[in-house]
């Protein structure tokens, strides 16, 4: 039996951050599809999802914001075999909390950098502070 390669979308609207998160998960062996709104995320989550492992989503997209896409995911047949992994910057620990709250897997800020983020996509990120009450 083969393994398959695990396949990310990552949705960010910032084109060099999007690029440098890209960067990371595909050195944690990922195949990423990539989109820089929400809408256009959406669509593209939609076609994939039975595809993908995990999602990372900017908190403040354009066009759709992170949130009302994770409630969406969440709320829609309650897909929870997709991964989620939430980053914005200022994220602090209330917000991080709200976001675990609407179903969110993780939620780091971007100042935890790439490779922690990769970390969290994959499920073994260790907490610690900031990422306490965030990962």
């Amino acid at each position: 039996m083969t393994a398959t390669t695990p396949r990310a979308l990552l949705l960010h609207g910032d084109r060099r951050t999007r690029q440098l998160l890209r960067r990371g998960l595909a050195c944690h062996g990922f195949e990423v599809l990539t989109a820089a709104d929400g809408e256009r995320g959406l669509t593209v989550l939609l076609d994939e999802l039975l595809d993908l492992d995990v999602l990372v989503l900017d908190a403040d997209l354009p066009r759709r914001d992170g949130w009302s896409l994770l409630r969406l995911i969440r709320s829609a047949g309650g897909e929870r075999d997709l991964r989620v992994v939430v980053v914005g910057r200022g994220l602090d620990p209330a917000r991080c909390a709200q976001l675990r709250w609407l179903g969110a897997d993780a939620a780091l800020d971007l100042a935890q950098g790439a490779e922690r983020i990769a970390d969290a996509a994959e499920g073994t990120a260790v907490p610690s502070w900031p990422a306490l009450a965030c990962a």
